[in-house]
Order: structure tokens, then C-alpha cells, then sequence
């Protein structure tokens, strides 16, 4: 868990490639065909408020030299401009919005992909290179990205486009400067459009230079966020075991570890954004004062009507705002760029290809084949040595050993999940079965709970009903299609019984069990024992056990111990 003191991970700009692929992706076509006619609606929205300057002025030349009929004869025109560009405006929202929910849809279902291959779930929460948090990364990430690119970028076109346009009436209604300074006559056409430029400039410059903490802050916040919503997760599937140890006082306190982090960062984050504000507010208040000073030389030449001042002061406005894009959503950019800080962070760790010493291979031989095997903790201290075993079909093999030695180390490394050793592994992995000592039991219906992996449709109900009476759940046959949280429902022996279920319904050539019965009693270990046999004659067997009783259902013998395996057959 990261701590206040750590410092972010640094910005780097590899981390905006994950704006791109959407846009070249097979929705290409819709995704730019909704963002051209954004962006043209939004030329059109601005174009308006054009013609709405060079209106007013006219209107209130007219208004306040007491021509009050020709006035009122301009009313009808105003409105209607009035209701489209209200139309225009309001379909540029929901175009905006439809483009929104299609690049998160197309986002998740790639992260999705990412996440769900090659084991990178299981790496990211096990590998050495591990990111925080990743559920927060594609629920909730993927989502602010594409709200707030979205609206950031077409604010942005919108204020490029607003920019040039009112850049023009500027220009041309604030007309030349001129004055003499040291004996020097000096001509500065366009003065009021470039005064707006160097002031808001300025005032960037000083909020990026003041402002760039927030980013580092935003992104520990989101850690740390994420880190509280993990340890109440945490607590609601484990309720009963921490009601079982009365374990509230400390999951009390280490909640409230992850709160004072969140309080902590806050207060950086409070200030920083205090900073930002007091900046961005200063510079609003007195945005305008520039503008008064330079049209002092025209109030004094008495060439300053209230029309004209009205369509300059709007157009100047309008310029302003256009360039203080970057300081109004200073905050929201820090913002954006912690999340995309963090899907960087995310895409880089997912596409890292593990680092393995042991080879693993898929064949369609029956057989589990290991070459010179050797297994190794993370930091390359050897645990034990396996060398090389042929275990033919139809074989079982019981794997024992003291705590410690390897067992369930060795099934991981034919499973893929442990990469560190050496040596090679090799045996039909599309046919094979792994069955933990801790079996996951999805939520949803029993019947998708005992199908998994495969989908609910896979398996007849009376194949499903059948393989629950099998394993002593019959009681729940009449339950296959209730939705529960199974996993609270059943018990650990149920659920590993259940485990046992799915390998009856799989039929697999390879079963892997690693103290896959651990939770049952003898009776109902030596039943599940019976039934896998007798119903999977051919199928290869691999157990990794603690009791003695389990000899008779296996005929060779894995003993590993004192850094190495002794392989014998079993005696009957």
C-alpha cells in the first residue's frame, strides 16, 4: 500500500497513447462522424454569439439614440436566432454525451480483454510489477477519461473557434494605438486583441508554475480512495470469518489507517487547490481593468459610444475566456492527467510479458511431462528440485510433503502462475482442470456457479442435477436457477463438493486438486474420491494431500522434502 510519503510515479507523456486507439479502432467511423458533427455544431454555436455582439451593438446604438420602434422591429429576429441556437446548443450536449458512453463501452471492453488475459489479473495482484487497484482503473478511470477528455476537448475547440472569430472583430473594431514614448512615435494595430493575449498568458504561466502540485495530489487521492472502497469490499466477503474472531476493533483501525491517508492527502490536495482558485479568481476580478486602461485613449477622444463599447467589451470577453481555457480548467486537467497517469500505469504493467525461467508448452498429449524442473522463491532461493516425471494418462499421483516444501508451488507452476525456477512443463492445458483448496464460487445463479468456467448453457439440468447428487448436494438441484451469492450460501465443504461437481460435468483428460477436499470428512472425501474414478476412468490425476487416507485412491507418490522430490509407486 502506498504511504503519503511515496512520491508519484512521473508523468510521462506515453500516457495520453491510451486517447488513441478508439479513434482508429472498427467504430472509427462513428466515433468521427459523431465528433465532426460536435465540433460543427459548436462553430455554429459560436457564429451565433458573433452575430449576437455585432447585434447588440446596433440594438443599442438604436436603443439609446431613442429609436425605440426600430427597436422593437429587431425583437423577432433575436428570438428566433435565440431558439436555434438554443437547439444547437442542446444537441451538441447529446451528441457529446452518445460519443461519451461509446468510447467508455469500447475503453472497458478492451481493458476487459487486457485484464482477463494471459493471467495479467493474476499478475498485477501477485507479479512483480503490480498496479493498485485495478477494478477502480476500468470502472471508474476509464469513465472520467472519456467524460473529461471529451468535454475538456471540445471546450478547448470551442474556445479555438471562439478565439479566431471574435480574434477578428477585435482586431478590427479596437483599431490602432498610437502614442509617442522618448521621441519615438509608436503604432500597435490590434492592440486590444494582444493585450488580452499577454495578460492571460501571464496569469497561465504563474497558475502552471504554482499549480502543478495538484497533480501528484489528485493521483495519491484516487490510490488512496480506492484503498478504503478495497478494505470495505474486504470486510463484506469476509464478514462471517471476522465476526467468528471478533475482529472489529481491528478492521476498525486499519480502516482508519486508509482514512488518515485520505485525510492527509487531502489537505495537500486543499491546498494546492486553494492556490489554483485564489490564482484563477485574482485573475478573473481583475480581467477586465486591462481593458479599461487601453480604451482610456478613446473614452478621451470622446470615439467611445456605448454601442461600440458594448461590442468591444463582449468580444473582448469572449477572447479572454477563449484564452483562459487552460487557467479555468486548470483543476480538471490536473485531474485528467492523474487518470491518465494511472490507465498508463495500468496498460504498461498488463502488456509486460512475465519474466520466466520455467517453460511451459501446450500439448495434446494425455500425459504432464516436467524436464529438469526446479522451483525458486521470487528472489531465486531454490525450494525444491522436481527433475524431470512423466505421468502417463489414467495415472493418479498424490503429491505429499511437509508445509512449506512446495505442493502447492509445484501445481502453480503447471498451472503457469508460478514462473520462477527453471526446468519445463508440458501436457494438454485445453483438457486440464485445476481445483484450488479454496474454490471461487461466482454470484449469480447455481447453475452458473457449478458450470464455471463454462457458461450455464453448456450442461443439461438433469447432467447438473445428477452431478449434485453425486457430490451429496442434491438438496440444491430444486435451487439451480435461484440467484444468491453462493459463495456465502455454501460452505466451505459444500463449495469445494461443488468444486468437485464441475470436474464431473467437465469430464477433463488432466484433474489437478490441491487439497481440494481438505474441508470435507473422511466419508464425504472418500465419496467424492469414489465417484471421480469410477466416473473419470481415464482421466490423469495429480492431488496435492496432507491425509494418509487418500493413498488408496492414488498409485504413485510425489514425496517432496529437503530441496528435493522422490518419486515411488504406491503399494496397495
Amino acid at each position: 500500500m502506498q504511504t503519503t510519503e511515496q512520491t508519484t510515479p512521473p508523468h510521462s507523456l506515453s500516457d495520453w497513447k491510451v486517447l488513441f486507439p478508439y479513434w482508429k479502432s472498427e467504430e472509427k467511423w462513428w466515433a468521427w462522424s459523431l465528433l465532426g458533427g460536435t465540433i460543427g455544431l459548436s462553430v455554429l454555436y459560436v457564429q451565433s454569439a458573433v452575430w449576437f455582439g455585432a447585434w447588440y451593438h446596433r440594438f443599442f446604438d438604436a436603443f439609446f439614440a431613442g429609436q425605440v420602434a426600430h427597436c422593437l422591429g429587431m425583437l423577432p429576429l433575436y428570438l428566433l436566432v435565440t431558439v436555434g441556437s438554443v437547439a444547437v446548443h442542446v444537441t451538441q450536449t447529446y451528441l457529446t454525451q452518445v460519443l461519451s458512453m461509446r468510447w467508455r463501452l469500447w475503453n472497458t471492453r478492451v481493458y476487459l480483454r487486457q485484464y482477463l488475459s494471459e493471467e495479467a489479473y493474476y499478475r498485477l495482484e501477485h507479479g512483480p510489477n503490480r498496479a493498485d487497484n485495478p477494478d477502480q482503473r476500468i470502472a471508474d478511470d476509464l469513465s472520467q477519461m472519456t467524460v473529461q477528455t471529451l468535454r475538456l476537448g471540445l471546450d478547448a475547440i470551442d474556445a479555438v473557434t471562439t478565439l479566431f472569430s471574435f480574434a477578428v472583430v477585435l482586431w478590427n473594431i479596437g483599431g490602432v494605438l498610437s502614442f509617442d514614448w522618448h521621441g519615438h512615435h509608436f503604432h500597435i494595430p490590434g492592440y486590444l486583441f494582444l493585450g488580452a493575449v499577454i495578460t492571460t498568458l501571464t496569469a497561465s504561466g504563474i497558475l502552471e508554475r504554482f499549480g502543478s502540485p495538484l497533480i501528484g495530489a489528485n493521483y495519491r487521492q484516487q490510490h488512496f480512495d480506492a484503498d478504503l472502497r478495497a478494505g470495505l469490499m474486504d470486510i463484506r466477503r469476509n464478514s462471517e470469518q471476522i465476526a467468528f474472531y471478533g475482529g472489529e476493533e481491528a478492521e476498525h483501525l486499519r480502516l482508519s489507517g486508509y482514512l488518515a491517508h485520505i485525510a492527509i492527502n487531502w489537505r495537500s490536495v486543499v491546498r494546492y487547490t486553494w492556490r489554483v482558485n485564489f490564482i484563477g479568481e485574482t485573475y478573473t476580478g481583475i480581467a477586465t481593468v486591462p481593458l479599461w486602461l487601453m480604451l482610456a485613449p478613446k473614452a478621451m477622444a470622446h470615439a467611445l459610444t456605448f454601442g461600440l463599447y458594448s461590442q468591444i467589451n463582449s468580444a473582448y470577453t469572449q477572447v479572454r475566456i477563449s484564452l483562459e481555457w487552460f487557467i479555468f480548467n486548470y483543476a480538471d486537467l490536473a485531474t485528467l492527467r492523474s487518470v491518465l497517469q494511472r490507465l498508463g500505469e495500468f496498460e504498461r504493467v498488463v502488456s509486460q510479458q512475465s519474466q520466466s525461467g520455467i517453460e511451459r508448452s501446450a500439448s495434446e498429449s494425455p500425459a504432464v511431462q516436467t524436464r529438469d524442473l526446479v522451483l525458486c522463491l521470487p528472489d531465486g532461493k531454490p525450494i525444491t528440485e522436481i527433475g524431470s516425471l512423466t505421468m502417463e494418462s489414467g495415472e493418479r499421483w498424490l503429491v505429499r510433503g511437509p508445509s512449506g516444501s512446495g505442493k502447492s508451488t509445484f501445481l502453480r507452476a503447471l498451472a503457469g502462475l508460478w514462473r520462477h525456477g527453471s526446468g519445463a512443463v508440458s501436457f494438454n492445458m485445453r483438457q486440464a482442470m485445476f481445483l484450488p483448496q479454496r474454490s471461487y464460487v461466482p454470484s449469480g445463479t447455481l447453475r452458473q456457479a457449478l458450470s464455471y468456467p463454462a457458461t450455464p448453457d453448456r450442461y443439461e439440468t438433469l447432467s447438473c442435477q445428477q452431478a449434485l447428487q453425486v457430490v451429496n448436494l442434491a438438496g440444491y438441484s430444486p435451487r439451480l436457477d435461484d440467484i444468491a451469492e453462493w459463495g456465502d450460501v455454501l460452505s466451505p465443504g459444500e463449495q469445494q463438493r461443488l468444486a468437485v461437481a464441475r470436474a464431473l460435468l467437465f469430464r477433463p483428460a488432466i484433474l489437478f486438486l490441491d487439497e481440494a477436499t481438505s474441508a470435507l470428512d473422511e466419508g464425504n472425501e472418500r465419496r467424492l474420491y469414489e465417484a471421480l474414478l469410477s466416473t473419470l476412468p481415464d482421466t490423469t490425476f495429480i492431488s496435492v494431500a496432507h491425509r494418509n487416507a487418500l493413498c488408496r485412491f492414488h498409485d504413485h507418490e510425489i514425496i517432496l522434502g529437503d530441496g528435493h522430490a522422490v518419486s515411488c509407486v504406491l503399494e496397495k
